[in-house]
């Protein structure tokens, strides 16, 4: 395998895990998409490294995500990727950082929980799109991503077992300077780890000057206590991140201050009737924003907000009626509050005392009938509760006193049953060839701010559209038909794919006008459900070998989604775009050239005022080189032509004086090079 294969090229390399799928299973509607950051045939791709055009220095977690199948990334500044699967985005995805639900304490989700990831500790990367196991976790309809750590390796009988990684790199588009270390002992019983990463990065350029409020500062570090037992092993974590300074020129104010803490235990067991595996853990964010540190303010605000996150979960594997059996338990808890101070000093609640708690259980079956048929089939309940402390105002006028009072005096307190099911069939029809079909319904419960924002403000959980909105307490749960086909071909010097999908989401909640109007006199959106959504598209990859030291490989990602009963598109969705690339390697040279390519967006949201977008393609070229003793170099250019273009998914500028004029949609770095240097040892 090529070190330079992008996340997207990359099939089904399988983490040992009991809540993931098997290695030959449903590779292409269900199996995990992985990437295993330790491996080092996959160096290339993994870690923060290179990651279609991530480069070293990587920002967030998102920049693990770009070229991976359906997958697109939404950015309101750096630090703020919030991941989309196949058009759907935000909280309908679930995202899981070493197993942990992270709720972000920003109302915008500039903090999304790709934010508090290690995007260069040598972590496993993992996806399920669309109609995902029911034992990769519910209340989601669009899939669920995971960033995992490996499991612990202890040092062979009376031995003892020392080493690590570490990185410096720059990246020349923000001047980026950012430095990762991993290094661990280990003897036969015992494990310690410590992983941490900084990074500094200025305004991003791009070919007509700089993007004001596009800097930021970050560090993360944590540590890894480990214990051998019997039949597995007993993991206790801590850790924390600290970000400064962060913008977000997608929205009204930026991250000034971050500061989260995380404490975890992690506890796997096999027995001689199966296995057993259980994780808890505690995440909290203390998070402020103001308007006027980045940017010019006419009118001074700043925004404190907090969250808190607990979570247990519980499950086990064991064989049943020729199969495996899945079975288990997770809960959590979500404890969130935000509130405003403008110059004066004076405070408004945004969400006080806010809380959401899910009860889920799981059941799932894998069954092999031949060595050409197998299944998977799963059910899944969760109880989700949510409910709001009575808030209070300082400022606002009488329009905000009213809705203060109706707040107040209304139902603040909601429950919701979920029921998730799924099935998948797998069929072997050619030695080269398989199919894989999948369906299943999956259910979301509104969130605390599409509930429980009570006057309209800017707070959109990440749709940065501009718009002010407002929260519905009314809110029925989303849920989704999904249809799902997988076709693969493979021979021995070229592969294939082809998934085409289908989805359609009843009660999807989607801010709708109302007779109010905000400042500019626009009508507020408040949160509603309508009656369906459909979003349908596709996936394809191919990959060849030209010659025994070059490749070819190529891929594209579509997906449309409108509301079926006015035609209307659906809010920022990405366009069909994709990657051509040539991989040669040699002597312990790697080098590649890519096109990163995407369509023009014109089919956009009305209700948004949403802009249309045009197409773009741009050039990348990538050089690394493996010296003695565990030495690597990597470096590159990205966007060879020095061309302005803009993603989709960039979001509007809403920053002044900046060389992007305020309702412009924010462009992508112009040209510039990258390096990093690494000693593994």
């Amino acid at each position: 395998m090529n070190p330079f294969r992008t996340l997207s090229q990359l099939t089904a390399i399988t983490v040992v895990s009991t809540s993931s799928v098997t290695a030959q299973s449903l590779q292409g509607t269900l199996d995990p998409l992985t990437v295993d950051a330790l491996d080092e045939e996959t160096r290339w791709t993994s870690g923060g490294r290179e990651v279609t055009g991530g480069g070293p220095a990587a920002a967030d977690g998102g920049d693990l995500l770009r070229g991976l199948p359906g997958v697109a990334v939404m950015r309101n500044g750096p630090q703020s990727g919030i991941a989309q699967i196949r058009g759907l985005g935000g909280d309908r995805v679930r995202i899981k950082i070493d197993d942990r639900t992270i709720t972000p304490a920003c109302p915008n989700h500039m903090d999304p929980p790709l934010h508090y990831a290690h995007v260069a500790s040598g972590d496993l990367v993992e996806l399920f799109a669309g109609v995902s196991p029911v034992s990769a976790g519910g209340d989601s309809i669009a899939g669920t991503i995971r960033l995992l750590r490996p499991e612990p390796d202890f040092a062979a009988e009376n031995t003892g077992l020392v080493g690590g990684e570490l990185m410096g790199s720059f990246r020349g588009d923000r001047e980026a300077w950012g430095a990762d270390a991993r290094l661990f002992a280990a003897t036969e019983d015992l494990r310690g780890e410590y992983r941490g990463s900084w990074i500094n990065a200025g305004d991003l350029r791009f070919p007509g000057g700089t993007v004001r409020a596009s800097g930021f500062e970050t560090q993360r570090h944590t540590w890894i206590g480990s214990w051998r037992t019997d039949g597995g092993f007993i993991s206790v974590d801590t850790g924390f991140s600290r970000s400064r300074d962060a913008g977000t020129p997608a929205l009204p104010m930026d991250m000034v201050r971050d500061d989260s803490w995380h404490l975890g235990v992690h506890q796997r067991e096999r027995f001689d009737w199966g296995l057993w595996e259980t994780r808890l853990y505690v995440h909290d964010v203390d998070h402020l924003m103001d308007n006027f540190t980045l940017r010019p303010a006419a009118m001074r605000m700043q925004a404190p907000a907090a969250s808190r996150d607990y979570g247990i979960a519980s499950h086990i594997e064991m064989d049943l009626a020729g199969g495996l059996l899945r079975s288990g338990l997770d809960l959590h808890r979500a404890e969130f509050e935000a509130e405003q101070v403008n110059a004066m000093g004076l405070r408004r609640d945004t969400f006080r005392d806010n809380r959401r708690e899910r009860y889920g259980w799981f059941g799932e079956w894998e069954y092999e009938w031949a060595d050409d048929w197998e299944g998977l089939f799963g059910v899944r309940s969760d109880y989700v509760q949510t409910r709001a402390g009575a808030v209070r105002s300082q400022f606002g006028g009488p329009a905000v006193a009213a809705d203060q009072a109706a707040f107040n005096a209304g139902k603040r307190t909601d429950s919701d049953l979920l029921v998730d099911v799924m099935a998948a069939l797998r069929w072997q029809f050619r030695e080269d060839t398989r199919l894989e079909l999948a369906v299943g319904l999956k259910n979301r419960a509104p969130s605390l701010v599409e509930r429980y924002l009570w006057t309209p403000a800017n707070a959109s959980a990440g749709l940065a559209d501009g718009r002010t909105y407002l929260g519905n307490t009314a809110l029925d749960p989303e849920s989704a038909w999904q249809f799902a086909l997988g076709i693969h071909h493979e021979r021995e010097s070229w592969s294939a794919s082809l998934t085409p999908f289908y989805q359609i989401v009843d009660d999807y909640i989607e801010g709708r006008p109302i007779a109010r109007f905000d400042r500019f006199g626009q009508p507020v959106l408040q949160f509603q459900n309508i009656n369906r959504a459909e979003l349908y598209g596709a996936e394809v990859e191919f990959e060849v070998q030209l010659h025994e030291r070059l490749d070819f490989r190529a891929n594209a990602s579509w997906v449309r989604g409108c509301d079926t009963a006015t035609g209307d598109p659906l809010y920022r969705i990405a366009p069909l775009r994709g990657l051509v690339a040539l991989d040669y390697e040699h002597a312990g040279w790697e080098a590649a050239l890519e096109c990163e390519w995407a369509d023009a967006q014109n089919r956009v949201s009305r209700i948004q005022n949403e802009p249309t977008t045009p197409g773009y393609g741009v050039f990348h070229f990538r050089l690394a080189r493996e010296f003695p003793h565990g030495v690597r170099v990597e470096a590159g250019v990205e966007n060879l032509l020095d061309k302005e273009y803009a993603d989709h998914l960039g979001g509007i500028n809403r920053v002044a004086a900046s060389d992007v004029g305020i309702g412009q949609r924010i462009p992508n770095a112009g040209r510039f090079g990258y390096a990093s240097v690494s000693w593994a040892f």
